[in-house]
């Protein structure tokens, strides 16, 4: 941006400056180190596109962050040449078109003090609010500035302050031509903010521990498996139709069906290469390494039908055209009474190039909507040998991802009807620990964000895919020798086929996400049978929940869109889709409508919106309509959602009457509109919708006599005139935990339109 007046700008920053210098001249020695001058500067742009600026300015850039860079200043603490540039551009364009270094000042927002919060990660600051007395491993990265001296002297005086501080370096490396300097340490708690304070780190960060070594993983016997019990005689089926699977597992056999070969060309259902085994485990228990660890008994979440489509190298076989294959094995599925189906696996020869359809997503959606399945399909694995070998790897990685043309997903992923699943780094308890740790050995990427071996949306027509992630593992680069190493680290623990002796294994990629998805639909229909395929993937989507930007400048509109190729709409949860809660109600409706329809539906305002605190409404809509792969309007229609606040429906509907010829909703109501994101533009492209909307402040009194307003409209493409189209709406609302009256109760008294989802305390587990 410009500021038109430089010499009010100006000297806002110079105010700004002289608070940072009066507050580093009161500081006093930390931990036997004497503090450096280091500031944060916020742009309105990119810091990353400053770097060059704040060096002619002299601002000796440390790193930059999205909008934030720091610079240290320890070689000029009067910061005398960045105050001489700083007098200059306050003169404004004497006698010329720009003032002089006015790229640079009109970029900036705030100089400020860099404070303990800046370096300390916020999962660090969460363990240090448990008030825990146990040692922390952490990875202590320091400043790596250009000047090795420089580099070397914050890296030493790190590690003084470290044994000052009485913690132990475990392991540590200063590659300086990398831009690495990084102490491993065991640190007690109550130390970690006088280490952030010295003004030597970069960033203070928790080490993932996973619950399982790599040794016990590997000689896992019977004793490592829990008792595990028999499926509920009602549960769901779910088919595994994948590389086969090891019958007689202790953790699959109590659960089994039938495993079956799809093909006279796969010989039986045995797993040969331990693919479908692992996969198997994951959609039956989800995540296991808490619940091995625990050693509590475990029931399957359903019964599981194996069916294998690959050989023993994990491929389709040659002599069948791959897509019939598949969908010989989707309609032997459905003839065992299967309601999900699980699809771990996809055509790497030919990554999706939208937006244009394709024959095989037509198939797949095609066996969807006639058998009424939950079809959830794995995104794909992203090869870690197309990424470059380069020490900033694990920033740079998301932008490397969405950029490759090879990126995009494998066949079937791009299917409409299915749920697309992506994969998140795994959290810190999952995995297996290594038997030695190694400080050059890096995780790409921080726990619960998108992985690097996930792949990138969008979907046919731009349609948002994946849909839903959940954790799949990453890869582990070594920074020293620049390339990428195997390890437990980053993996997630299943049930193991090979070697014939192990029980258990660990693995990454997609494949190992689908599942986790595929058990939160097993979940729902083990409390809710009656419920269609569209009921169950509305569900997931209104009550996944958010993950974390990775882009720089991720908050604005853009970047949002481009977050929606890498993560979708959110972490999928099985608990969340399957009950309420006092300050979370999940309310469900099925219905159908004719082409160009709308449907109306009305929930009371909870009294809590009204206090201040944060509250949230997200909505999942499923639907299943017919689609042509000849056609560039894949989809035969298109549905959208709206949500409209302190109105009333009759006004809604007399609106919506009004302007039944026009696409955009009535204008007349936009000040009750509320702006649910993605936008309907973004949404309305697929399938499978799903949006939120949070307020941090109490709502308006003016919206206290009237209703939240829902509006569901099918808009025809080419559908023949008078079809019907099923559709499921699901509707979270929540508030923060304290707020009163709590929603679920006062729902639950007030509203009769919309089906409810039963809190677990309602149901007496």
């Amino acid at each position: 941006m410009k500021y038109p007046d430089h010499g009010q700008h100006a000297r806002d920053i110079e105010r700004q400056i002289a608070q940072v210098r009066e507050r580093h001249q009161k500081r006093t020695a930390v931990l036997g180190i004497n503090p450096d001058l280091v500031v944060v500067v916020i742009f309105n742009r990119s810091a990353s596109v400053m770097d060059e600026k704040l060096a002619q300015a002299g601002l000796q850039s440390l790193a930059a962050t999205g909008r934030q860079a720091m610079a240290a200043f320890s070689s000029d603490p009067e910061m005398a040449d960045f105050l001489s540039r700083l007098e200059r551009y306050g003169r404004g364009p004497v006698g010329q078109q720009s003032a002089y270094y006015e790229d640079l000042f009109d970029s900036i927002e705030l100089v400020r003090s860099l404070e303990p919060g800046d370096v300390i990660d916020p999962d660090v600051q969460a363990e240090l609010q448990e008030h825990r007395t146990e040692l922390l491993r952490l990875d202590i990265q320091c400043w790596c500035p250009e000047s090795m001296p420089d580099a070397r002297r914050r890296f030493d005086e790190t590690r003084r302050a470290i044994n000052a501080a009485g913690g132990a370096v475990v392991d540590s490396s200063f590659r300086y031509e990398a831009g690495l300097s990084i102490i491993r340490a065991d640190v007690r708690p109550a130390a970690v903010w006088k280490l952030a304070a010295i003004d030597r780190v970069r960033q203070i960060s928790l080490l993932p521990r996973p619950l399982l070594t790599m040794s016990a993983v590997a000689m896992a016997g019977l004793d490592r498996i829990p008792p595990v019990l028999p499926p509920a005689p009602q549960a769901p089926v779910i088919a595994v139709i994948d590389s086969g699977i090891r019958e007689a597992h202790p953790l699959l056999a109590p659960a089994v069906e039938a495993a079956l070969s799809a093909s006279d060309h796969i010989p039986d259902g045995a797993d040969e290469n331990g693919h479908g085994t692992l996969v198997a485990s994951l959609a039956l228990y989800g995540s296991l390494e808490q619940k091995l660890q625990s050693k509590a008994p475990l029931r399957p979440a359903g019964r599981l039908l194996s069916i294998r489509v690959l050989d023993s190298r994990g491929y389709f076989p040659d002599a069948t055209v791959w897509a019939e294959h598949l969908a010989s094995a989707i309609r032997l599925a459905a003839g065992y009474g299967a309601k999900v189906v699980n699809l771990s696996l996809g055509d790497r020869r030919q990554p999706y190039r939208p937006p244009g359809p394709t024959a095989v997503a037509a198939l797949v959606d095609d066996l969807a909507r006639e058998f009424d399945l939950v079809i959830v399909v794995s995104a794909g694995n992203f090869p870690y040998a197309e990424y470059p070998r380069d020490p900033d790897i694990a920033s740079v990685y998301p932008t490397w991802l969405l950029d490759h043309e090879e990126a995009g997903l494998l066949p079937p992923a791009m299917s409409a009807l299915a749920l697309t699943a992506g994969a998140l780094v795994p959290d810190k308890t999952q995995g297996a620990r290594p038997v030695q740790d190694s400080v050059d050995v890096q995780l790409l990427g921080k726990p619960g964000r998108p992985s690097p071996v996930t792949r990138v949306g969008p979907g046919i027509e731009e349609m948002t895919k994946p849909e839903l992630m959940a954790p799949g593992g990453t890869y582990a680069y070594d920074t020293g020798l620049c390339q990428f190493r195997e390890t437990p680290y980053g993996k997630v623990v299943g049930a193991a086929a090979l070697p014939p002796d192990r029980l258990l294994t660990a693995d990454a990629g997609t494949s190992f996400a689908a599942p986790l998805v595929s058990h939160a639909a097993l979940r729902v229909l083990g409390r809710y049978p009656m419920l269609s395929a569209n009921a169950v993937r509305a569900l997931l989507l209104a009550t996944a929940g958010p993950v974390d930007p990775v882009l720089d400048g991720s908050t604005d509109g853009v970047q949002r869109n481009v977050q929606l190729k890498l993560s979708g709409y959110g972490r999928v949860s099985a608990e969340r889709a399957e009950f309420s809660a006092d300050y979370r109600a999940v309310l469900l409706a099925e219905d159908a409508l004719r082409t160009d329809q709308v449907h109306f539906y009305s929930v009371p305002v909870p009294d809590s919106f009204f206090n201040s605190g944060s509250k949230m409404v997200a909505l999942g809509l499923a639907f299943d309509p017919k689609v042509r792969s000849t056609r560039l309007k894949y989809l035969a229609s298109h549905m959208s959602v709206f949500v409209y606040r302190g109105v009333a429906v009759e006004m809604v509907r007399a609106k919506y009457a009004i302007h039944s010829e026009d696409d955009a909703p009535p204008t007349e109501l936009d000040r009750f509109l509320c702006e649910i994101q993605p936008a309907d533009q973004t949404r309305l492209r697929g399938a499978n919708q799903a949006g939120r909307k949070v307020w941090k402040k109490a709502w308006d009194n003016r919206y206290r006599n009237g209703e939240l307003v829902i509006v569901v409209r099918n808009t025809n493409r080419w559908a023949p005139a008078g079809d019907v189209q099923r559709y499921a709406l699901a509707l979270t609302i929540q508030t923060r935990e304290d707020m009163e009256p709590p929603v679920y109760q006062q729902l639950r008294a007030r509203l009769s339109i919309l089906a409810e989802i039963k809190p677990e305390i309602e149901l007496g587990l």
